[in-house]
């Protein structure tokens, strides 16, 4: 029955990639559903469970961990993977609404956001093995690897390290021209934190055990999705090597677990897959603070302000209601503030990339290389020097961003995390391929150590590309973003 059952969705899968799609299906961010369409979701949730197919989702991600992680077909199979789960669903409840997790409008105290409420996902897990034990998946067993219950065990105790916030996640896309420089950002990046924020089975190769993989790889999925969207005519055909090591792919290149879809198949999920998504308001605030920049920017150099656009978030024909708008952003004065001069950030840029930061960007640095000194040690110090090391990276880029920019520390502290932990990060990381070691099972750290010294620090990596963009920011606000993201409205 069992190979009966991925017969059929594979058949299904083939079939829906080979046709044309006339009315794509909408997914909403899952809190702007009605409190009747939530019920079904978590219904179906829990049918799904029962009948075994949550098992083979688990069981496949298992058989294909080495494949799919740590390579550039990351986006797409888990892009076909999340189609399979909502094919799953749709079995059990025709026409059930199948959601994602904006996470970044969680981003600054990720335990505060309903999702970890009774009435959506349930929270924290209890006990030594970290069960589950509330909201709609209390008391689930799993399968898969062997038999447990379903964990959770949030990696600050009770609560969860930041995640990235939307204006991060916007930089990252708006400076990403090449497919595999956004899927290696995305996967060692944004995605790494909230799988190990929530950890338990998130942590781990079966986390499909746990419906938030899904939520969270639906909102992956939109950022690759909206990052195509930004220029329709070539990102639905892109697909490339950028930032791995492995030899040239092509669109033709089989899809690991599917043997009957190809890479091509999933670029365009309007197409074949048939589905499109639907604004969470995160992405439109984000875009405002970006406009409040080139406003600013022109008015400082005299040209022309460019016009203010709109952002509200339109759902596709027939779609659910997206989240409520984010308020526009004020009027300004009209005046900006001098910014520092070219000379002062390429003073403070050259004595980081020099070894001589200052006090604060020389404690950031030596914490993360504490962490990343413990990634070598035993097993059980590896995972926690991992999760460790996602947060810092996190409260890097949050304080890049968001803190006060000037030139002794926002600059500095970027600087001299790309020119000085650049190297010691690649020396920790040949050092532990070369070794044997027994991982964490599922954690897979080298692939996460190998697509986080590539994907964040490498050439065309989300650090240099946010670097690109952050002279023209300090030089533009140099109080910082903080009265800027007032204006635009919380995020």
């Amino acid at each position: 029955m069992a190979k009966y059952t991925l017969l059929l969705s594979i058949l299904g899968l083939a079939a829906l990639a080979s046709a044309q799609c006339a009315n794509p299906v909408s997914r909403p961010e899952i809190r702007s559903l009605s409190p009747e369409d939530r019920a079904r979701f978590l219904s179906a949730l829990n049918k799904i469970r029962e009948n075994g197919e949550l098992d083979r989702l688990s069981k496949l991600h298992v058989e294909n961990a080495d494949t799919i992680h740590g390579h550039p077909v990351f986006l797409a199979f888990h892009r076909v993977f999340v189609n399979d789960f909502a094919a799953a669903l749709n079995k059990v409840d025709p026409g059930v609404p199948v959601p994602y997790w904006d996470w970044s409008l969680d981003a600054t105290n990720p335990i505060s956001s309903d999702l970890f409420t009774n009435n959506y996902m349930g929270g924290n897990g209890a006990g030594p093995q970290g069960c589950v034990s509330s909201g709609p998946f209390a008391d689930w067993k799993m399968n898969i690897d062997s038999p447990h219950c379903l964990a959770r065990k949030f990696n600050q105790g009770d609560s969860i390290a930041p995640f990235w916030p939307p204006e991060a996640l916007l930089s990252m896309q708006k400076t990403c021209s090449q497919y595999g420089a956004l899927s290696s950002g995305i996967e060692n990046g944004c995605h790494g934190a909230v799988h190990l924020g929530i950890s338990g089975d998130m942590s781990t190769m079966f986390a499909p055990n746990d419906p938030f993989f899904f939520l969270h790889h639906g909102m992956v999925d939109k950022l690759w999705y909206d990052w195509q969207m930004m220029e329709p005519n070539t990102r639905f055909q892109m697909y490339d090597n950028v930032n791995y090591n492995d030899p040239a792919v092509t669109p033709d290149d089989t899809i690991p677990g599917y043997p009957n879809m190809h890479v091509k198949d999933a670029l365009d999920p309007r197409n074949g897959l048939c589905y499109v998504y639907v604004n969470s308001g995160s992405g439109e605030a984000a875009k405002r603070l970006m406009q409040e920049v080139d406003r600013q920017s022109a008015l400082k150099n005299g040209g022309p302000t460019p016009p203010p656009q709109s952002m509200s978030a339109q759902p596709s024909p027939g779609g659910p209601s997206g989240l409520p708008n984010m308020p526009s952003p004020m009027s300004s004065a009209g005046q900006s503030p001098a910014g520092p001069s070219p000379a002062a950030l390429a003073a403070a840029a050259s004595a980081a990339g020099n070894g001589a930061p200052s006090a604060d960007s020389a404690a950031q640095l030596n914490e993360l290389t504490s962490q990343v000194s413990r990634l070598s040690g035993p097993g059980g110090d590896k995972a926690s020097a991992s999760a460790a090391l996602h947060n810092q990276q996190v409260n890097f880029l949050q304080n890049v961003l968001l803190n006060s920019m000037t030139p002794n520390h926002g600059l500095d502290v970027a600087s001299a995390f790309l020119n000085r932990h650049n190297r010691f990060l690649h020396r920790q990381v040949n050092a532990l391929m070369r070794r044997e070691q027994e991982e964490t099972p599922g954690l897979g750290l080298p692939d996460i150590l190998s697509g986080l010294a590539s994907g964040l620090l490498g050439q065309d990596g989300v650090v240099g590309h946010l670097l690109q963009g952050l002279g023209h920011v300090v030089e533009v606000l140099p109080q910082g973003l903080g009265e800027t993201l007032k204006a635009v409205g919380s995020i």
